[in-house]
């Protein structure tokens, strides 16, 4: 597949070469009226004199100096040129194989002030207008098949990038929201709108900086600020409604069914959204899980985020992991209302569950001198997830120039699981050092309420801002797990059974409040003031209650002490900053002063009450060249509640950990640069970054691990501890006509590391080598015939002053192959393979990895709105999910099963027409 892939490559580089030589070129320069001041940012667009389609188009450089290749000879064309406040300028001219390319020369444009939609017909709409701080495209002149999606949309933007995962960023830059007509789409994940609503509804995409995120940190670097996306719909979709709804049946029981409608109204937006499927198809996204369901606040131990978005935090999987068997259900309403001119009302409501049936082998060596120590585990997991959260807002625009905002939300949680753990462990010594039986049972309640009152305040004075916005949250985490496990350990060969029959029961319950002020003061047009201020108070009671059934008969009423403990912190932060900012044209760099104040008063009811005062003056720099940024900042941060109590969790008794009252906050100094590029004439863009930190008194985990094979872990503080990453990437678009399009797209990320390792009380330092090059292509032809090629390979090294510990180094290669073919009428044919190589695995461990999928689809009904979709999962019934983790003296290979071979046959009805793109990453709910 890869040697197909260079020869396409080859072939259309060829072909571009023909293709560009047979077509001419315009140049000119734009100027005002009276011909000094150059306009840049104006649109020059070229299109077919006899049809008015667009053939290609550019935007005029800081000089008002323009270049538009491309342009077909011997056909007649029609050049618009647009500039936001100046006159729209026509030519039509004629290029031939004699002349081939027109000097335009000076072209004065007049000012006008009437908005560019009076001046304009519908055909002549310009591609692009930049308008001060906006940009915005015109969805007519980015044609897509009927059946596209926004993300589709999106993707034939210039400067628009959208990745396989839908995260989407413009000219190199994130972007942190997405708007419909100007209103919050299922909240502030952008994936909401780009992966459910049609293309060909939208009449605008208007793309600005955040300005929120501008007004809450007035220092941040440009290349630093996200961006929002508004689409504008067409003015006859709102007043109208549509959707669509699916439902689906296959083999083994497999299943699928959905909709979504919304109904618009001018100043009202309904939107509502139902689903339930067996196919591991997440159910909602991890910001969502992240900002509501408490693991922000409450802290989480493990993260892993997989290629198609789905997620796991603390080893419990919300769908679309890959990880076992998944069942989602899901349901959710969306209300946005104008009310009057000043005020908008948001209200939302989702619903989501995910049961999970997971089997999974991990295979774990430790290296100790000339000892490898290994245990080899399987567990069988069911766990049950319910997530309910209502929010919304209220922003109430009290003046022209201020801007009040409420923001409430409520999000109720529940997890019942139940896990089966057998572990054997061995040495290169000893044929056996321990042997475990474990049963888990889990029932874990969540609710938390979050209330976010804001005020931004303008003012005339150009530079001059206010931003005061303040949080209340409280949450309440009742956890009960219940353990059943049976151990025998080998002392000389001599097995030492014991058993362990207990509950442990844990409450934590956390406020805080949090307040932020930010003030800017212009004093020159090149120097300007910045301070501000942030305080939070914040308490934590965590309560640990731990019960043992010496009877075995599920009677816990033994409450055992030296496993109970109570906690509670109290506490609070300030930060008080002031920073000066000179900017000269390109260049600005702003220094600045931060001092933190920290004051923590830990009490526990079985240990010595422990508090804490610290007081830091810390130092920030920003400088900014162009679009290279360059930023240092230190912050210090308290340790987590997890890591301060001092109470055993022997919940898995070959793994027991501790928490350390002692720890003091770690300091974290970071060095940010990084540089981003669009090239418009040549549809170049690229990035670069570079990230480094140094760490004092950071918190890494001391093992112990005896005879036995049994750890016992306690968080611990030291210092030296840094990294250093850094990666970029470069992508490339030839556009041969108005049907054929290449992507070439290369990105490579290295990290190196340098750690601590304490074991056994001895400490060691240990460095950690990865590399992530990647490399893909893209053909596209009239969006009837695409095809994508990747590849990347994932290397990790690590390496040890004692060398006690034996170097470590794993390598793995991923490729992924698309194609997708739209004819003849009608039908759609696509089929994906994605392989997978782990050369170093662990004997029992599947080394080579391939998932065949295909399906093809039938299009019905009048104006195509019924589609019929055979699909083929997993053809070779070779899917498992396989990785492998290199950390401090270990190496873990992980074996999950996940979805087999299954075949499925699915209907889809797109009411008005309005339906999503047939074939490739189609994903219809992704939360």
């Amino acid at each position: 597949m890869i040697r197909i892939a260079l020869l396409l490559l080859l072939y259309t580089i060829s072909i571009s070469a023909y293709s560009q030589s047979s077509k001419g070129t315009i140049t000119g320069k734009l100027t005002d009226s009276t011909g000094k001041q150059p306009l840049s940012l104006a649109t020059v667009a070229v299109f077919h004199a006899k049809d008015k389609a667009l053939i290609t188009y550019r935007l005029s450089d800081p000089q008002g100096s323009f270049k538009v290749p491309g342009i077909p000879l011997n056909d007649s064309c029609r050049m618009i040129i647009t500039h936001a406040g100046s006159e729209t300028y026509r030519k039509t001219f004629l290029l031939t194989d004699a002349v081939p390319q027109l000097d335009l020369g000076t072209i004065k444009l007049s000012p006008d002030a009437r908005v560019m939609e009076e001046v304009l017909v519908v055909a002549e709409r310009p591609p692009v207008i930049v308008r001060k701080d906006t940009i915005e495209f015109n969805a007519e002149a980015f044609k897509t098949l009927p059946s596209a999606l926004v993300e589709d949309l999106l993707r034939k933007l210039p400067g628009v990038d959208v990745d396989a995962q839908g995260n989407i960023t413009v000219n190199g830059r994130k972007v942190n929201k997405l708007y419909v007509d100007g209103k919050e789409f299922f909240g502030s994940d952008p994936q909401m709108a780009t992966k459910n609503l049609p293309a060909n509804i939208i009449d605008k995409i208007q793309v600005t900086d955040d300005k929120e995120q501008m007004a809450q940190n007035p220092d941040l670097p440009a290349g630093q600020i996200g961006q929002v996306i508004n689409l504008k719909l067409k003015k006859a979709i709102k007043k109208g409604w549509f959707g669509k709804a699916y439902a689906g049946a296959g083999t083994d029981d497999r299943y699928e069914t959905g909709g979504i409608f919304n109904l618009f109204r001018d100043t009202l937006q309904v939107s509502l959204l139902g689903y339930t499927n067996n196919v591991n198809r997440p159910g909602f996204g991890m910001n969502d899980v992240m900002n509501t369901g408490g693991f922000s606040r409450s802290g989480f131990n493990s993260m892993m985020v997989m290629n198609d978005g789905g997620f796991a935090l603390n080893g419990i999987s919300f769908g679309g992991t890959g990880q076992g068997i998944q069942h989602s259900t899901g349901a959710g309403l969306n209300i946005n209302n104008q009310l009057g001119k000043k005020v908008t009302l948001n209200l939302q409501y989702f619903y989501g569950q995910i049961k999970s049936d997971i089997h999974q082998l991990n295979n774990l060596q430790q290296f100790f001198d000339d000892t490898t120590m290994t245990t080899r585990n399987e567990n069988n997991e069911h766990n049950r997830n319910d997530v309910h959260r209502i929010g919304g807002f209220i922003k109430w625009k009290t003046d022209s120039l201020s801007t009040v905002e409420f923001r409430p939300t409520l999000t109720l949680s529940t997890l019942q699981g139940q896990k089966n753990m057998l572990y054997n462990t061995y040495s290169n010594y000893e044929p056996l050092l321990n042997q475990s039986d474990n049963e888990e049972r889990r029932n874990n309640k969540t609710t938390e309420f979050s209330q976010l009152v804001s005020y931004n305040k303008k003012f005339h004075k150009a530079g001059r801002t206010l931003f005061v916005s303040g949080t209340f949250r409280v949450s309440d985490n009742n956890n009960h797990q219940y353990n059943n496990a049976e151990n025998i350990f080998y002392e000389d060969q001599q097995p030492v059974a014991t058993v362990l029959n207990q509950l442990r029961n844990r409450n934590l319950d956390n406020t805080s409040l949090d307040f932020w002020a930010n003030y800017s003061e212009p004093v020159s047009k090149k120097l300007s003031l910045q301070f501000s201020e942030s305080f939070n108070f914040f308490r934590n009671k965590d309560g640990i209650k731990t019960y043992d059934d010496p009877g075995n008969n599920n009677e816990y009423n033994d409450v055992n002490e030296a496993l109970s403990n109570g906690f509670n912190r109290n506490g609070w932060r300030s930060n008080t900053r002031a920073a000066v900012k000179f900017t000269h044209k390109k260049f600005s760099i702003s220094p600045g002063i931060n001092y933190q104040l920290l004051n923590i008063d830990n009490r526990f009811q079985k240990n010595p009450s422990i508090a804490q005062h610290f007081n830091y003056i810390l130092p920030s720099l920003q400088i900014n060249i162009g679009s290279l940024n360059i930023g240092y900042n230190v912050n210090a941060r308290e340790p987590e509640v997890n890591d301060l109590q001092p109470v055993e969790d022997n919940t898995n008794p070959l793994y027991i950990s501790r928490g350390n009252p002692l720890l003091k906050p770690a300091v974290n100094h970071s060095l940010n640069i990084q540089t981003y590029k669009y090239d418009i004439k040549s549809n170049i863009n690229y990035n670069l970054y570079i990230y480094s930190s140094i760490s004092d008194n950071a918190i890494v985990r001391a093992r112990i691990v005896d005879k036995s094979g049994i750890q016992y872990t306690t968080p611990v503080n030291a210092n030296g501890i840094w990294e250093l990453q850094g990666g970029g990437g470069i992508n490339k678009q030839f556009k041969f006509n108005k049907n054929w399009k290449l992507s070439l797209g290369s990105n490579v990320w290295g990290r190196y590391t340098r750690g601590l390792i304490i074991l056994n009380n001895t400490s060691t330092n240990a460095q950690n080598t990865g590399l992530n090059p990647r490399v893909n292509i893209a053909f596209n032809w009239n969006d009837k015939f695409e095809f994508r090629q990747n590849y990347s390979l994932n290397w990790n090294k690590s390496s040890y002053a004692d060398h006690a510990f034996p170097e470590l180094e794993t390598t793995a290669h991923n490729s992924g192959s698309e194609l997708i073919i739209r004819m003849p009428r009608h039908w759609v044919w696509e089929t994906s393979i994605d392989y997978r190589y782990n050369p170093q695995v662990a004997a029992g461990i599947q080394k080579n990895i391939y998932r065949w999928n295909a399906a093809l689809n039938f299009l019905f009904l009048k104006d195509d709105k019924g589609q019929l979709k055979l699909s083929a999962f997993d053809l070779l019934n070779q899917n498992t999910s396989v990785y492998r983790n290199v950390n401090e003296n270990y190496i873990s290979d992980v074996e999950t099963t996940v979805l087999k071979r299954y075949f499925m046959l699915t209907f889809t009805y797109n009411i008005r027409n309005f339906g999503g793109k047939v074939g490739g990453r189609e994903r219809l709910f992704l939360f």
